[in-house]
């Protein structure tokens, strides 16, 4: 089997105490054909040593070091430029990837012929040790994605265009969510087959207190996006704001499943 490069893009902003626990589920990796762009965003000495103590002088790994905080976005979109691979990977400086996930990733795309491949996950609560397992949709396409985020960011991975890369579109710093928008814009331009992998690939730190877990900041900027990367019309945003708010308690209290 040809096993093509897959560019990992890791943003990073104050992770210090996150950083190994991540670079560990990469280094990890049974899939070994892989790039990781780790992008430090913004001044920060400490990241930066524990960045390199991690990576072993390990050659498939870069570090881009940008002195001025950027934002996620920028920070992705850079990634993105400078990546080499077929294939574009994502994962945050807080979150965690199993030993077989860009095993079954790029299997799953051969096999079904995908352009972006996701999974399901845990939300892993640091502070009382605890794996929610997450399931989000076993089909997605543009009409399902505009109910709800059905593609984990961490989770997934995307092949890259022959034509051109895809890049974040900027969104105000108000608003969470750039993953979505994305995901979005991308499958508006192209006819892209996604793929879904039942078993759990990715462990998502649940932080309290943090942006994404601001469940009112979620659903503005949910409708923030369908109002601005769309051309619903109102009636349809709301309609769709209602599906939104229905998965989103059908995730927090009938797909979540406690594993420790």
């Amino acid at each position: 089997m040809i096993s093509p490069l897959v560019s990992i893009v890791l943003p990073c902003y104050k992770a210090e105490d996150t950083i190994d626990y991540s670079l560990k589920g990469i280094l990890n990796q049974t899939y070994q054909n892989w790039e990781l762009l780790i992008i430090i965003d913004g001044r920060n000495d400490i990241l930066l040593d524990k960045v390199k103590s991690s990576s072993k002088n390990d050659k498939r790994i870069k570090i881009i070091y940008s002195k001025k905080n950027r934002g996620v976005i920028r920070t992705r979109n850079i990634g993105i430029r400078l990546s080499n691979g077929l294939w574009l990977a994502f994962c945050d400086a807080d979150d965690y990837w199993l030993p077989n996930k860009l095993t079954y990733q790029i299997f799953k795309a051969k096999e079904e012929n995908a352009g972006i491949v996701c999974s399901a996950f845990c939300f892993y609560y640091q502070g009382i040790n605890r794996l929610d397992l997450i399931q989000t949709k076993k089909i997605i396409d543009y009409s399902v994605m505009l109910k709800t985020n059905a593609i984990p960011m961490s989770t997934a991975i995307l092949k890259v265009d022959s034509y051109c890369k895809h890049y974040f579109p900027s969104i105000p710093d108000n608003f969470v969510h750039e993953d979505y928008a994305f995901w979005l814009t991308i499958l508006q331009k192209r006819s892209i087959k996604v793929a879904y992998i039942s078993e759990v690939t990715t462990h998502i730190l649940k932080s309290r207190g943090s942006r994404s877990s601001n469940k009112l900041l979620s659903a503005k900027s949910h409708a923030y996006i369908l109002t601005n990367f769309t051309s619903l019309p109102k009636f349809k945003i709301a309609l769709m704001m209602i599906n939104y708010i229905y998965n989103a308690i059908y995730k927090r209290y009938f797909s979540r499943f406690s594993l420790i």
